[in-house]
């Protein structure tokens, strides 16, 4: 498996951080690419399952995560139908409390048809450099 690590300092109470991460939406709202579209209950509660359509328009293929554990300002998604070119897919989103701020922590596993290097370069970097930025637009 492959792991790829990204955080984000907001300026926001850790109260503030957890209630966006509580639902889908509201990243998902923000991610320009791939364009990502919700459909049904997008809470991050125990035992939901999160549908999601993702990629460039018109073309749309399906992403579906379940959500297996919900802890103390953190939460996981694991992929049960991940699009190309992932095979697998866990994802642990986290909010720190840190003496100099608060910490939106984004730690994925996952696995590629693709090699690392290709993938975050061209996939992950381009995807949650886009969500820091509208995360910090939405806390400013």
């Amino acid at each position: 498996m492959n792991t790829f690590r990204t955080e984000t300092k907001v300026t926001a109470t850790l109260e503030e951080a957890w209630t966006f991460l509580g639902d889908a939406k509201a990243l998902t709202g923000m991610t320009v690419f791939p364009k990502v579209k919700t459909i049904g209950d997008t809470r991050t509660i125990a035992g939901n399952t999160i549908q999601l359509k993702v990629g460039l328009p018109p073309i749309f293929v399906e992403w579906e995560s379940m959500i297996p554990i919900v802890g103390q300002h953190a939460f996981v998604d694991v992929g049960v139908n991940v699009p190309f070119p992932f095979v697998a897919w866990c994802h642990l989103h986290r909010v720190e409390q840190r003496p100099d701020g608060v910490y939106m922590i984004d730690e994925l596993l996952y696995k590629s048809y693709f090699p690392k290097m290709i993938v975050d370069l061209l996939i992950l970097k381009p995807m949650f450099d886009q969500r820091k930025r509208a995360i910090l637009d939405y806390f400013s």
